[in-house]
């Protein structure tokens, strides 16, 4: 007999575009994507708790075995579909919006890949280019003065995406832990790109110093360093 489990409607989340923003003026505006992101994420857990009741309604009207369905009824998580498989659950407890520095991770990609990644919540755009199968995000963040375009392609090319430049690290996605996050060295984090969606809490155009020309002294660009 077949099943006829309820239908499951996600709450979306509209991530906050940042660009234009440098600086201490775009910590704090992550800081509050942050707070915004955090409001929402109750909204998330009270859709999934009454999807859940209604389908142990459903188990129990048709005699059906109650499915376990794990981090889906305790937790927030990114899943569309319960009855997919394994949830992916929000690491709440990682967001404290009260640290200096929001607890975010980031993705940089050229303009075209992270506005797909925006527009359709999901890191399918994102090609084996940039780490086969996976999407890697660091704690680099768009913010800090040390950063450079050649620092973040250098995350790419120490995990073997040799073609990876830096002038394709053009825009950011600012994201949150999850439970399928596996960890690499160097504060770098990796996520299956056919996961399904994901929420992208902000994203920016990153505004790097113009390239200086070609000279024999040392340059304070950014781009060389």
């Amino acid at each position: 007999m077949a099943e006829h489990y309820p239908a499951y409607e996600r709450p979306q989340f509209e991530s906050v575009c940042l660009t234009g923003k440098t600086g201490d003026e775009l910590r704090r505006a992550l800081k509050n994507a942050l707070k915004k992101y955090r409001k929402h994420l109750p909204k998330v857990l009270k859709e999934q708790r009454k999807w859940v009741a209604a389908a142990r309604a459903y188990e129990q009207a048709a005699g059906i075995h109650p499915r376990n369905f794990g981090a889906f009824e305790t937790e927030p998580c990114m899943t569309e579909y319960p009855l997919g498989g394994a949830n992916e659950a929000i690491d709440v407890d990682d967001l404290s919006v009260d640290a200096s520095d929001p607890p975010l991770w980031y993705v940089y990609l050229p303009t075209n890949i992270a506005l797909s990644c925006v527009a359709n919540s999901s890191f399918e755009a994102v090609s084996r280019r940039y780490f086969p199968g996976r999407v890697i995000t660091m704690k680099c963040r768009p913010y800090d003065a040390y950063i450079t375009p050649r620092s973040i392609s250098g995350k790419y090319q120490g995990r073997w995406c040799n073609l990876v430049e830096r002038e394709e690290m053009q825009y950011f996605l600012a994201i949150v832990r999850t439970d399928r996050f596996s960890d690499e060295e160097n504060e770098v984090r990796t996520r299956d790109t056919k996961e399904g969606r994901f929420d992208i809490v902000a994203h920016g155009q990153m505004i790097w110093p113009p390239r200086m020309p070609v000279t024999d002294w040392p340059s304070a660009s950014g781009w060389d360093d």
